[in-house]
Protein backbone atom coordinates (compact mmCIF):
# COMPACT_ATOMS: atom_id res chain seq x y z
CA UNK A 1 0.00 0.00 0.00
CA UNK A 2 1.11 3.50 -1.25
CA UNK A 3 1.87 6.19 1.98
CA UNK A 4 0.18 8.76 1.36
CA UNK A 5 2.76 12.17 1.96
CA UNK A 6 3.27 13.85 5.47
CA UNK A 7 4.55 17.01 4.49
CA UNK A 8 2.87 18.86 1.37
CA UNK A 9 4.51 22.03 -0.34
CA UNK A 10 2.87 24.79 -2.09
CA UNK A 11 5.10 26.91 -4.92
CA UNK A 12 4.47 29.97 -6.22
CA UNK A 13 5.01 33.32 -6.69
CA UNK A 14 1.86 34.52 -4.72
CA UNK A 15 1.60 38.02 -6.08
CA UNK A 16 -0.63 38.39 -4.23
CA UNK A 17 -2.27 35.20 -2.67
CA UNK A 18 -5.66 34.87 -4.13
CA UNK A 19 -9.17 32.57 -3.76
CA UNK A 20 -7.58 30.19 -5.86
CA UNK A 21 -4.57 29.61 -3.80
CA UNK A 22 -6.57 29.37 -0.65
CA UNK A 23 -9.13 27.25 -1.87
CA UNK A 24 -6.31 24.68 -3.84
CA UNK A 25 -4.90 24.42 -0.06
CA UNK A 26 -8.55 23.71 1.25
CA UNK A 27 -9.00 20.81 -1.40
CA UNK A 28 -5.81 19.46 -0.23
CA UNK A 29 -5.87 19.51 3.26
CA UNK A 30 -9.16 17.07 3.13
CA UNK A 31 -7.50 14.88 0.64
CA UNK A 32 -4.65 14.54 3.26
CA UNK A 33 -5.83 15.65 6.78
CA UNK A 34 -3.08 14.28 8.55
CA UNK A 35 -0.45 16.07 6.40
CA UNK A 36 1.27 19.54 6.98
CA UNK A 37 0.63 21.73 4.24
CA UNK A 38 3.75 24.29 4.17
CA UNK A 39 3.05 27.32 1.57
CA UNK A 40 6.72 27.98 0.10
CA UNK A 41 6.46 31.94 -1.52
CA UNK A 42 9.21 31.98 -4.81
CA UNK A 43 11.66 34.14 -3.96
CA UNK A 44 13.16 34.58 -7.84
CA UNK A 45 11.26 32.02 -9.15
CA UNK A 46 12.16 31.51 -13.28
CA UNK A 47 8.71 30.84 -16.12
CA UNK A 48 11.18 27.55 -17.29
CA UNK A 49 14.26 27.59 -18.14
CA UNK A 50 14.98 29.91 -20.10
CA UNK A 51 12.84 32.55 -19.15
CA UNK A 52 12.93 34.83 -15.91
CA UNK A 53 9.53 35.15 -14.41
CA UNK A 54 8.79 38.75 -13.86
CA UNK A 55 7.73 39.53 -9.88
CA UNK A 56 5.87 42.49 -8.94
CA UNK A 57 6.28 42.68 -5.73
CA UNK A 58 8.93 42.71 -2.88
CA UNK A 59 9.39 38.80 -1.59
CA UNK A 60 8.72 40.45 1.95
CA UNK A 61 5.03 41.65 1.17
CA UNK A 62 4.25 37.97 -0.43
CA UNK A 63 5.51 36.23 2.27
CA UNK A 64 3.63 38.72 5.14
CA UNK A 65 0.34 38.54 2.61
CA UNK A 66 0.50 34.71 2.48
CA UNK A 67 0.94 34.84 6.28
CA UNK A 68 -2.09 36.82 6.73
CA UNK A 69 -3.94 34.60 3.92
CA UNK A 70 -3.27 31.46 5.99
CA UNK A 71 -3.23 32.83 9.86
CA UNK A 72 -4.91 30.14 12.14
CA UNK A 73 -5.67 27.98 9.78
CA UNK A 74 -4.81 24.29 11.20
CA UNK A 75 -1.79 22.02 9.47
CA UNK A 76 -0.64 24.85 7.43
CA UNK A 77 2.31 27.19 7.65
CA UNK A 78 4.71 29.42 5.57
CA UNK A 79 8.40 28.93 4.42
CA UNK A 80 10.52 31.86 3.36
CA UNK A 81 13.65 29.30 2.55
CA UNK A 82 13.70 30.52 -1.18
CA UNK A 83 15.03 33.26 0.58
CA UNK A 84 18.23 31.32 1.21
CA UNK A 85 19.11 29.52 -1.97
CA UNK A 86 20.60 30.78 -5.03
CA UNK A 87 18.25 32.76 -7.77
CA UNK A 88 16.52 31.82 -9.67
CA UNK A 89 14.82 28.93 -7.84
CA UNK A 90 14.24 25.53 -8.89
CA UNK A 91 12.15 23.41 -6.97
CA UNK A 92 14.13 20.54 -7.44
CA UNK A 93 16.88 22.83 -5.38
CA UNK A 94 14.02 23.68 -2.46
CA UNK A 95 13.12 20.22 -2.64
CA UNK A 96 16.39 19.05 -1.70
CA UNK A 97 16.50 21.33 1.17
CA UNK A 98 13.25 20.58 2.53
CA UNK A 99 14.19 16.64 2.19
CA UNK A 100 17.77 17.41 4.10
CA UNK A 101 15.46 19.55 6.58
CA UNK A 102 12.81 16.75 7.28
CA UNK A 103 14.63 13.36 7.16
CA UNK A 104 12.27 10.30 6.55
CA UNK A 105 9.35 12.46 6.13
CA UNK A 106 7.25 11.80 3.06
CA UNK A 107 7.19 14.78 0.72
CA UNK A 108 5.08 16.52 -1.86
CA UNK A 109 5.04 19.39 -4.18
CA UNK A 110 1.30 20.69 -5.19
CA UNK A 111 0.67 22.01 -9.01
CA UNK A 112 -1.88 22.94 -11.35
CA UNK A 113 -3.11 20.81 -14.00
CA UNK A 114 -1.38 23.79 -16.19
CA UNK A 115 1.89 23.15 -14.87
CA UNK A 116 1.84 19.13 -15.15
CA UNK A 117 1.55 19.89 -18.66
CA UNK A 118 4.75 21.51 -18.81
CA UNK A 119 6.47 19.62 -15.84
CA UNK A 120 9.10 17.84 -18.34
CA UNK A 121 9.88 21.36 -19.17
CA UNK A 122 11.06 22.15 -15.62
CA UNK A 123 14.72 22.37 -14.53
CA UNK A 124 15.93 18.60 -13.10
CA UNK A 125 11.93 16.90 -13.23
CA UNK A 126 13.31 13.55 -12.31
CA UNK A 127 14.72 14.44 -9.62
CA UNK A 128 12.22 16.59 -8.17
CA UNK A 129 9.65 13.46 -8.45
CA UNK A 130 12.33 11.15 -6.90
CA UNK A 131 12.13 13.64 -3.72
CA UNK A 132 8.76 14.04 -3.77
CA UNK A 133 4.94 13.32 -4.70
CA UNK A 134 3.29 15.64 -7.11
CA UNK A 135 -0.30 16.81 -5.95
CA UNK A 136 -2.25 18.02 -8.96
CA UNK A 137 -4.87 20.62 -9.01
CA UNK A 138 -7.33 20.50 -12.24
CA UNK A 139 -8.09 23.32 -14.49
CA UNK A 140 -11.39 23.81 -16.83
CA UNK A 141 -9.25 22.51 -19.66
CA UNK A 142 -7.97 19.32 -17.78
CA UNK A 143 -9.53 17.24 -15.43
CA UNK A 144 -10.35 14.00 -14.31
CA UNK A 145 -9.09 10.75 -16.34
CA UNK A 146 -8.04 12.93 -19.13
CA UNK A 147 -5.51 14.15 -16.26
CA UNK A 148 -4.57 11.14 -15.08
CA UNK A 149 -3.77 9.95 -18.40
CA UNK A 150 -1.63 12.83 -18.67
CA UNK A 151 0.28 12.23 -15.24
CA UNK A 152 0.74 8.66 -16.04
CA UNK A 153 2.73 9.95 -20.09
CA UNK A 154 4.58 12.63 -17.99
CA UNK A 155 6.12 10.24 -15.79
CA UNK A 156 6.60 7.56 -18.73
CA UNK A 157 8.18 10.42 -20.72
CA UNK A 158 10.58 10.86 -17.95
CA UNK A 159 11.53 7.41 -17.47
CA UNK A 160 9.49 5.98 -14.44
CA UNK A 161 8.03 2.73 -14.68
CA UNK A 162 4.23 3.66 -13.58
CA UNK A 163 1.13 2.10 -11.60
CA UNK A 164 -1.89 3.51 -12.25
CA UNK A 165 -4.43 3.19 -9.35
CA UNK A 166 -7.91 4.46 -11.27
CA UNK A 167 -10.02 4.54 -8.31
CA UNK A 168 -8.12 6.51 -6.53
CA UNK A 169 -6.89 9.04 -9.31
CA UNK A 170 -3.30 8.08 -8.53
CA UNK A 171 -0.27 6.79 -10.56
CA UNK A 172 2.57 5.38 -8.70
CA UNK A 173 6.32 5.48 -9.69
CA UNK A 174 8.96 2.77 -9.89
CA UNK A 175 12.09 4.67 -8.24
CA UNK A 176 9.98 7.87 -7.28
CA UNK A 177 6.89 9.40 -5.97
CA UNK A 178 3.27 9.23 -6.68
CA UNK A 179 1.03 11.57 -9.17
CA UNK A 180 -2.40 12.39 -7.03
CA UNK A 181 -4.82 13.62 -9.62
CA UNK A 182 -7.05 15.92 -7.58
CA UNK A 183 -11.01 15.53 -8.22
CA UNK A 184 -12.54 18.99 -7.07
CA UNK A 185 -11.23 22.32 -8.82
CA UNK A 186 -10.21 25.12 -7.43
CA UNK A 187 -11.41 28.50 -7.91
CA UNK A 188 -10.04 30.21 -11.10
CA UNK A 189 -9.03 33.40 -9.57
CA UNK A 190 -5.50 34.76 -11.71
CA UNK A 191 -3.15 37.21 -9.65
CA UNK A 192 -2.12 39.11 -12.78
CA UNK A 193 -5.99 39.96 -13.24
CA UNK A 194 -5.48 40.81 -9.75
CA UNK A 195 -2.75 43.07 -9.92
CA UNK A 196 -3.98 44.57 -13.35
CA UNK A 197 -7.99 45.09 -11.72
CA UNK A 198 -5.99 46.85 -8.64
CA UNK A 199 -4.50 49.59 -10.75
CA UNK A 200 -7.98 51.47 -11.34
CA UNK A 201 -9.95 50.25 -8.50
CA UNK A 202 -9.36 48.10 -5.27
CA UNK A 203 -13.21 47.32 -5.30
CA UNK A 204 -12.77 44.88 -7.70
CA UNK A 205 -10.68 42.80 -6.32
CA UNK A 206 -12.66 42.50 -2.98
CA UNK A 207 -13.81 38.79 -3.16
CA UNK A 208 -10.88 37.90 -5.19
CA UNK A 209 -8.76 37.71 -2.10
CA UNK A 210 -9.08 37.46 1.79
CA UNK A 211 -10.38 40.52 4.02
CA UNK A 212 -6.69 40.44 5.40
CA UNK A 213 -4.98 40.28 2.25
CA UNK A 214 -7.40 42.71 0.94
CA UNK A 215 -6.63 45.20 3.90
CA UNK A 216 -2.57 44.63 3.81
CA UNK A 217 -2.93 46.03 -0.41
CA UNK A 218 -4.75 48.79 0.48
CA UNK A 219 -2.76 49.54 3.49
CA UNK A 220 0.43 49.53 1.83
CA UNK A 221 -0.86 50.86 -1.85
CA UNK A 222 0.30 47.84 -3.46
CA UNK A 223 -0.69 47.64 -7.34
CA UNK A 224 -2.05 50.84 -7.50
CA UNK A 225 1.19 52.34 -9.58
Amino acid sequence: MVADPNIIYFGGAFDPVHRGHMDSVQIVREFFPNAKITVVPGFLPPRNANEQKSIATPFVDRVAMVVVAFDEWAQVDVSSVEEELKTPNYTYLTLEKFSQENPGSRLAWMIGADQLQSFPTWRNPRRILELASLVVLPRLSLAGGDLLEMATHVASSLGFGTTVDKDNFRVDLDGGGSIYVMKRMPQSVSSSEIRKLATKNLKEIETMVAPAVMDYISDLGLYQN
